[in-house]
């Protein structure tokens, strides 16, 4: 009971120093965490990236309409049923609709070009998924596929441009995480010297080290509680909501995950651990100045 009175001390003496720190170490705790979950999130965005693409399979303009059901099948067999998420036929009247709402001078005079309307306007085969090179290879050797085009290099930009973004959250939350383990230890040191008489009466009476440094440890872990349950509070009121908005700016970024509510539980544990592993750092300091 004597030890927490001690830790207690800092509070009483300078109550608005240890009540806006708390509140920094709280915001600097959400944004470690949501940093964290932003480059974690963004890496299977970047995967889903150079890994699917679109492959367009145009057909030679001699293949009867009757031939094309077997050539998507044999393009599908080519393809692998796992790897692919969608084959579809594109044949000339597909492609004039699809055309005529940006283009529909074009659309009007393709489809008055009668029984030669296949023969000029392109029908091919789209394929969307996990697809390999050597499976491209294998649908040029289809017979009655003339080219083959890959979408494999439309997103080289984008996922150059996430990885950065990934490296820059990194060094972000690192040098946050920094900056939030320095200022508690600072804090620490101030609480260490506003207890310094009474842990000098507690050296008298030949306590040890683990008791001297007990308060500053307590104190600590109680400013990084404080400042768990502000981080908390933010990622409930802000950063869940957030995470959803950054998920719904793009259809890119669809596949980066939910932000959980067991972010609190982690928040909770990072200010508790923080706050007590800097009133130690703080208290040795403390410590060692007193013996020199």
């Amino acid at each position: 009971m004597y030890l927490l009175r001690i830790a207690l001390r800092p509070w009483r003496l300078a109550l608005l120093s240890q009540v806006f720190s708390s509140f920094a170490v709280g915001i600097l705790l959400f944004m470690v965490l949501f940093l964290y979950w932003l480059q974690a999130g963004l890496k299977p965005v970047i995967y889903h990236l150079q890994a699917e693409q679109v492959v367009t399979a145009y057909l030679k303009a001699e293949i009867e309409k009757k031939d094309e059901p077997h050539i998507v099948d044999t393009i599908k067999e080519s393809v692998g049923s796992q790897a692919v998420t969608e084959v579809s036929m594109v044949d000339a009247p597909q492609f004039i609709r699809q055309i005529e709402k940006f283009y529909p001078e074009l659309a009007h005079e393709l489809g008055g070009l009668g029984a030669e309307t296949h023969r000029i306007v392109p029908r091919y085969v789209s394929i969307t998924g996990m697809i390999e090179d050597s499976r491209i290879e294998k649908i040029k050797a289809v017979s009655g596929v003339e080219s083959v085009e890959s979408s494999k290099d439309r997103y080289r930009p984008v996922v150059g441009a996430f990885r950065i973004l990934r490296w820059v959250a990194r060094l972000l939350s690192f040098g946050l995480g920094v900056a939030l383990l320095t200022g508690l230890v600072h804090l620490a040191r101030m609480n260490s010297y506003l207890n310094q008489d009474a842990v000098s009466l507690l050296r008298q009476w030949g306590a040890g080290s683990l008791t001297q440094n007990a308060p500053a440890v307590i104190s600590g872990l109680m400013v990084g509680a404080l400042g768990g349950v502000v981080a908390s509070g933010i990622w409930v009121g802000a950063g869940l909501s957030l995470s959803r908005h950054i998920r719904g700016i793009s259809p890119l970024l669809k596949n980066m995950p939910i932000a959980s509510p067991t972010g609190i539980i982690i928040l909770l544990a990072a200010g508790v651990l923080a706050g007590s592993v800097a009133g130690a750092l703080g208290s040795l300091q403390r410590g060692s100045k007193a013996w020199t």
